[in-house]
């Protein structure tokens, strides 16, 4: 298969019966490719490089494409204040569909001077009779031309949109998704405005919207601030596009928020800005002559990270990290059920370095595998330690990095750590952040499985503070969600806190998750949690981190 039909995947295929609950469900799994229906001899299988959410269903009659829905139809939907009961995809779908056939397509060209001259995300490729066989999206076609040489000599200021649409968090649900269907529009960004000056607070997508109508969520009762995603993730009009298409690769996300020097609104960069932007023709000769050069710098650059990381070795060689422990208190119980362990370096040099200074470096060099290790046996050593002075019931939870985290084998380390130290697994639960999620979605997936058969529980760590979806979450195995202390702090006064942290526990609830919150320091915001629901609670009105003998004492204290 050529480089241009390498981007094919597998699409989401239902009939025009098919009833429009179904559809919603179908949009927020994990992989499109879980639906069809059936099947041409010349199916393309879905690509294992592209880890696609389904965006939008292909709908097929007498084995023939008849129409498309995407999220923004199910938007116009919500709009119309019509209930999903008896209501069919046939009725929502819009057609004709842009489409091409699979033996035209002869080279990425074709592909995308189709999706750009009609303003579409999606490209069904369909058989010499009319079947889709596969779809090409533009994030698709954005990951196959890797144009980051193409983008370092463009600004930011050069290509974004500065006509943003927007509006207050205090703007119901309902108003928003019509001001998006109005606009043609793919989100709305929420805004502070303070005389002149609109600062950017959060965003709403499409993709919210139909992620809420799946978990059944009456929209009208809710608030654009109990919907909003949030922080945001900004740049700035100088920055470059590499930056741009660096931080949406990273975060899996299709826009960024352009803020000037005192945080104020000035506009917004789209995936779409991005592949307008992409002229394949000229790029190809900006890579020839850069490729040489940029090849010697990344040399220069692995050179000298390997000259800090030998420091780093030397460090795990001489003992000079240790472990912290944070206790995790039940409100209802009035007892300490765990805690979090926090690693710490004690250079005979630098003496005590933060871990935002050696994380970082940890994770470019490598160093973050065996550091990891580490951590992970250092932990359940001391739990055994703790169990033989009778603390039987304590859960540690050890933060995992997303390079350690897909490593294929680490359900099967973990086990023989556990098996060395006698220690049954619900002793351990892993922390993860969101961003780990939406990295290499197949492995992720089936690392889960592996824990959950290991029976090793994990956690969702400062939760709210990354772009992994609703849809994400639904459909990952773990735990316990952890909300951000950035929510927690002054809760009880803070009305957008209140309202994005409820948001979170009602969900978790409704998706049976456990739910701590971390970074509470008062007892109002303790009573605040306690009184809507969240019982787990970690921060330092219940202790800061604790060295292993000053937890053990702080226990039996």
């Amino acid at each position: 298969m050529n480089i241009a039909k390498s981007i094919i995947f597998s699409p989401c295929i239902l009939t025009p019966s098919t009833s429009l609950n179904e559809a919603i469900s179908l949009m927020t799994k994990a992989k499109g490719s879980s639906c069809q229906i059936s099947y041409s001899e010349n199916r393309i299988p879905a690509s294992k490089n592209i880890g696609q959410i389904s965006s939008c269903i292909l709908i097929v009659e007498n084995k023939k494409l008849v129409g498309i829905i995407t999220e923004r139809d199910l938007v116009k939907l919500t709009i119309q204040g019509k209930t999903l009961q008896n209501k069919t995809v046939g009725e929502l779908m819009t057609s004709p569909v842009v489409s091409l056939l699979y033996d035209e397509f002869s080279d990425l060209y074709i592909a995308y001077s189709l999706m750009r001259r009609h303003r579409i995300r999606h490209l069904p490729i369909l058989d010499i009779q009319g079947y889709p066989i596969g779809l090409v999206t533009l994030s698709s076609l954005r990951q196959i031309l890797s144009p980051r040489y193409f983008f370092r000599f463009r600004q930011v200021d050069e290509v974004m949109t500065r006509h943003v649409i927007w509006d207050v968090p205090s703007t119901s649900v309902m108003e928003i998704a019509k001001k998006m269907v109005f606009n043609q529009v793919s989100c709305i960004l929420l805004v502070e405005q303070k005389s002149d000056i609109l600062t950017p607070l959060g965003i709403i997508t499409e993709k919210d919207i139909v992620q809420f109508q799946a978990l059944d969520i009456n929209l009208k009762e809710l608030t654009a601030e109990q919907l909003m995603s949030y922080p945001l993730f900004c740049l700035k009009p100088e920055d470059n596009l590499l930056q741009v298409y660096q931080k949406m690769e990273e975060l899996r996300i299709r826009r960024l928020v352009i803020t000037g020097k005192k945080g104020e609104l000035l506009g917004i960069i789209t995936e779409t800005d991005l592949a307008n932007l992409i002229d394949p023709i000229e790029m190809s000769g900006f890579l020839e002559i850069l490729k040489y050069r940029v090849s010697q710098l990344e040399e220069e650059k692995a050179f000298l990270l390997q000259k800090q990381g030998i420091e780093l070795n030397q460090a795990i060689a001489e003992n000079q990290f240790e472990l912290y422990y944070q206790p995790q208190f039940n409100l209802r119980t009035k007892k300490v059920f765990g805690a979090e362990a926090l690693i710490r370096w004690n250079s005979p040099e630098k003496g005590r370095v933060s871990p935002a200074e050696f994380i970082p470096l940890a994770e470019k060099t490598g160093f973050i595998i065996p550091l990891g290790q580490w951590v992970l046996e250092t932990a359940c050593k001391q739990i055994k330690d703790w169990q033989k002075e009778g603390l039987l019931h304590l859960q540690i939870s050890v933060n995992i990095s997303s390079k350690q985290f897909h490593q294929p084998n680490l359900a099967e380390e973990i086990l023989k750590i556990l098996k060395k130290y006698e220690i049954p697994p619900q002793c351990l639960k892993l922390e993860l952040t969101e961003s780990v999620l939406v990295q290499d979605i197949d492995m992720t997936l089936e690392q889960f499985k592996m824990l959950k058969a290991a029976k090793i529980e994990v956690s969702i760590d400062d939760f709210g503070t990354g772009y992994a979806s609703l849809a994400y979450l639904q459909h990952f195995d773990f735990n316990t969600l952890k909300i951000d202390c950035s929510f927690v702090k002054n809760i009880h006064k803070n009305s957008k806190n209140a309202a994005i942290t409820n948001a979170v526990i009602r969900m978790a609830k409704q998706l049976n998750f456990q739910v701590i919150a971390e970074g509470v320091e008062t007892k109002e915001e303790s009573d605040f949690l306690y009184a809507n629901g969240c019982e787990l609670i970690q921060g330092y009105l219940i202790s800061r981190p604790l060295s292993a003998r000053d937890f053990s004492k702080f226990i039996a204290f």
